[in-house]
């Protein structure tokens, strides 16, 4: 199992030095700025802040569900990730129907199952290119953590991943967030991750 606290650490040192660098300058902003004056810096700041949210993300459900995946191969351990890999995954067991062929242990018959689930879980999560409220549901509900239910931080994850994808794929925009909202935006998503965080370790003990 990845070190989730170290790389919630990581992210965080990462996030201060982006905001030092791109939005910092600008807060609290002069009276005489205009758009123009931190436009790029705005636009830099969330695309690199969204993509750190995103591969902080998939790393810790990636470690988790292999975490899960071992535990059960090892000690029998079950756990509600695996229960949710395997719904997700549209397992079905299918028991020999060779009446003259030795029998298969139950784990004999779980384990393809559960490991294929997990790969199949790993092919989707490297496909993943975003971390909008339905990229988070596709990411945590398969290895059963729930994204925490609170207004203000989903609209700012959602507002986010909005800037992201109109500054990463366009030209000049005819509109940008204020530096101290993007702050403020990028710091709510942290406090998300911090809860995904404390799950992820919570499903791994």
């Amino acid at each position: 199992m990845a070190d989730v606290n170290a790389l919630y650490s990581e992210l965080g040192s990462y996030l201060g030095e982006l905001a030092k660098k791109f939005v910092d300058p600008h807060v609290p902003a002069s009276p005489t700025s205009v758009p123009s004056d931190y436009e790029f810096d705005v636009r830099a700041y969330c695309v690199l802040s969204h993509a750190a949210f995103e591969d902080f993300v998939e790393a810790v459900v990636l470690s988790l569900a292999s975490d899960a995946v071992d535990r059960w191969t090892l000690n029998r351990k079950v756990t509600n990730v695996i229960v949710a890999l395997l719904v997700w995954s549209g397992a079905k067991l299918k028991i020999d129907d060779d009446e003259s062929s030795a029998e298969i242990k139950p784990f004999d018959y779980l384990r393809p199952l559960i490991h294929d689930a997990k790969a199949a879980f790993s092919r989707e999560v490297y496909k993943n290119h975003g971390i909008s409220i339905l990229h988070l549901r596709n990411l945590l509900i398969p290895v059963a953590i729930e994204i925490k239910q609170d207004a203000n931080l989903l609209n700012s994850l959602q507002k986010l991943a909005e800037g992201r994808g109109h500054y990463a794929h366009k030209g000049r925009v005819t509109s940008v967030l204020a530096p101290e909202d993007a702050r403020q935006y990028v710091q709510d998503v942290l406090a998300l991750c911090d809860d995904i965080s404390a799950k992820v370790i919570a499903a791994s003990t």
